[in-house]
């Protein structure tokens, strides 16, 4: 948890909430394309629909587990953790090079100049989230930033993580207003009472999104004034 000074202008408190993976920077293509390289190579079929279900949570039981599939399958002494592992090593190459998404920046300057309190709420652990924040050199532009570490490890789709945020924010939920790319995160929005704008990525497209506000194709297309009525 990260929580700055008061700094609204407003005479109601409201946010702008954003999720990490898929929304801020893009990970999710990374990850997917890379996984389905694997099962290429090895003549199997990769489960779509069983790897989006994982996008936007920590931990699912009874989730795909595409690192588990390999190694049952390879059977070359090689681990399902020393799998992922691999797999995360590789991603992080192209991670690490990644700039913010487009509209990141501008709903944040358009934010900042409303006077609205804006918070990080996301299902990874605290020294990912914090290091890409810093790494783009927007950390210090967010009041409170939430990860699953700050909530037992009780991610998406549970409302854990924008409940603390709420909290953080002494915010109400009926003026606040979460970004998200995944349907785990709508799902844990709307738990949390809040209204949820989603933005797929080129691997959550086609997700449930119907609990949803508006769907938009970039944060570019974030439209401020149809959430927030001057």
């Amino acid at each position: 948890m990260n929580v700055l000074p008061e700094k609204t202008t407003n005479n109601k408190r409201q946010a702008i909430i954003f999720d990490m993976d898929g929304l801020i920077i893009e990970t999710e293509a990374v990850y997917f394309q890379i996984w389905q390289r694997e099962f290429a190579r090895d003549g199997l079929p990769f489960d779509v629909a069983g790897y989006q279900n994982l996008i936007g949570a920590h931990d699912i039981v009874g989730g795909y587990r595409p690192q588990q599939v390999l190694a049952d399958h390879r059977k070359d002494g090689v681990s399902a953790r020393e799998l992922r592992h691999a797999v995360e090593q590789e991603a992080l190459q192209t991670i690490l090079d990644e700039e913010a998404k487009p509209g990141v920046l501008q709903v944040l300057n358009e934010a900042d100049n409303r006077g609205f309190l804006l918070a990080v709420g996301s299902s990874s652990e605290r020294d990912w989230v914090h290091g890409n924040l810093k790494r783009l050199g927007i950390i210090d532009r967010f009041d409170t930033i939430v990860t699953v570490d700050d909530v037992n490890k009780v991610g998406k789709p549970e409302p854990d993580i924008y409940l603390e945020v709420l909290k953080n924010l002494d915010v109400a939920p009926q003026d606040a207003l979460v970004l998200e790319d995944s349907n785990n995160g709508v799902v844990a929005s709307h738990r949390a009472g809040i209204r949820v704008v989603a933005v797929p990525n080129e691997v959550t497209t086609g997700q449930d999104f119907s609990l949803a506000a508006a769907v938009i194709p970039s944060l570019e297309a974030l439209n401020l004034d149809d959430y927030f009525p001057a």
